[in-house]
């Protein structure tokens, strides 16, 4: 698959995103000086602000693109962080555990806000990465877990072949196109992190819980999650386009009233 450029108004709004990322990305890579230590996985999305920074973590691809648009819509004041995953960037993936990805990510996120409660969030794994750093950090106001599936009691081990399967799936439903080299570098990381979410196992941790699940999902995952969360609500869209226009306003106005109301306790 060769890389084309971009014809519609929609493939042309995602290549701007991604320019704008990469922008993001490399200002931050600067700032950060060139004496070769380890690449901080924190990306600004919207660093500017007088309150509380939310940190989101990445899905299963890794990547921060999806949060771009949300975090513009979540208000002026906030400063928003995503968290990529160091893979994309030539960092080695090997096997994971998800609880040392969600520390390797809480050292971050403690690195970039040493003092106070966190506000932490994730879309997919990200959810489930997010709930761990919760876990670990004991002081966190509010997690965000978004459309996060708990996998079956007994976990499953997909082989390659299905993981290129459910990879082709997920690249198709997030509107991408990329070309063979790109798509052949981003596998191992989503391959890792869904390996690593299908051990996950959710517990109860001191800090607000809030699942914010797509309607299209299915009253399965919502059941999952009762013994976990403080708070579900059901939200516009499927597990991909309640990230999208027009659905994605009712996500962030859902994540505003939530933020607004940890921050007046």
């Amino acid at each position: 698959m060769a890389a084309s450029h971009p014809s519609t108004l929609e493939e042309k709004r995602r290549e701007l995103l991604r320019l704008r990322l990469r922008r993001k990305r490399e200002e931050a890579l600067a700032l950060m000086g060139s004496d070769r230590q380890p690449v901080s996985p924190l990306v600004p999305l919207s660093p500017a602000g007088t309150k509380p920074p939310l940190f989101l973590v990445h899905a299963a691809g890794g990547s921060v693109a999806p949060y771009a648009a949300l975090a513009a819509l979540l208000g002026d004041d906030r400063p928003v962080y995503a968290l990529e995953d160091p893979g994309l960037h030539g960092a080695t993936i090997g096997e994971r555990r998800l609880p040392a990805l969600a520390a390797t990510y809480l050292a971050a996120v403690r690195a970039a806000q040493p003092d106070g409660p966190l506000h932490v969030g994730g879309w997919s794994v990200g959810g489930a990465v997010a709930l761990e750093m919760a876990r670990q950090d004991g002081d966190v106001a509010l997690t965000f877990v978004l459309d996060t599936a708990i996998p079956d009691e007994a976990p499953s081990r997909p082989g390659d072949d299905e993981l290129s399967a459910w990879f082709a799936a997920d690249v198709a439903a997030m509107g991408a196109e990329p070309a063979e080299a790109e798509l052949a570098e981003r596998f191992p990381v989503f391959a890792a992190n869904v390996r690593a979410l299908l051990t996950f196992r959710p517990s109860r941790v001191d800090s607000r819980v809030v699942l914010l699940c797509a309607e299209g999902s299915g009253p399965g995952r919502l059941d999952g999650w009762r013994a976990y969360a403080d708070e579900i609500q059901v939200v516009r869209g499927d597990h991909y386009t309640m990230l999208r226009p027009p659905h994605i306003e009712a996500l962030a106005e859902a994540m505003r009233d939530r933020l607004r109301e940890v921050g007046v306790r």
